[in-house]
């Protein structure tokens, strides 16, 4: 499988059909197929991670593989694929606990925009007001009212700055997703 995933992936980046996003386009296409190929069912495994840890190694590898050898790519992506699923068994179980420490902490009643809330941040971790209201089940006021308890407790954060089309994101999950990159480059740094 990770043959597939690395050629795919050199092959794309080697043809460079787009002038701006072909690195994101790229990542897409491994998660894509990735998840198509039963791989991956929930969610997305950080391979690109490790591939910044490694950064001038990929980019001889794709020079390697222009010349006609794919062994270092597929290599990279393999050492990769192995050190994001590793890293990501300890992030599974700690993302899983987040709901319960909150809830925990701030008592919810059960049904509840916050509690709905509480379980939708730890799901979607970046969320509009409109996102808010739809996974809260609750009008705007309501909505509002819940996202400053979650602000207040300290686990959720404003990020625009703005006082209109605001944006708010789990602070705790964003701070794992950073710890679960960290570890990653640091495996792929070994």
């Amino acid at each position: 499988m990770m043959v597939q995933v690395a050629i795919g992936h050199a092959q794309f980046e080697s043809i460079h059909a787009f002038t701006d996003g072909n690195g994101r386009i790229g990542r897409a296409l491994v998660s894509a197929t990735l998840r198509r190929r039963g791989v991956v069912r929930n969610g997305v495994l950080p391979i690109a991670s490790g591939l910044l840890a490694r950064r001038e190694d990929y980019f001889a590898a794709l020079g390697a593989y222009r010349l006609g050898d794919p062994a270092p790519i597929i290599d990279l992506f393999s050492a990769s694929a192995l050190a994001a699923a590793t890293c990501s068994q300890e992030t599974i179980s700690r993302l899983a606990a987040i709901p319960d420490a909150w809830i925990a902490e701030l008592r919810p009643r059960r049904g509840s925009a916050v509690d709905a809330l509480i379980r939708a941040f730890c799901e979607d971790p970046v969320m509009n007001q409109n996102d808010a209201e739809k996974r809260a089940g609750a009008g705007e006021v309501q909505t509002y009212r819940a996202i400053a308890r979650l602000e207040e407790a300290g686990f959720v954060t404003e990020v625009t700055g703005r006082k209109r089309d605001r944006v708010w994101a789990a602070s705790d999950v964003m701070a794992e997703l950073e710890d679960l990159d960290r570890r990653i480059q640091e495996a792929m740094g070994r």
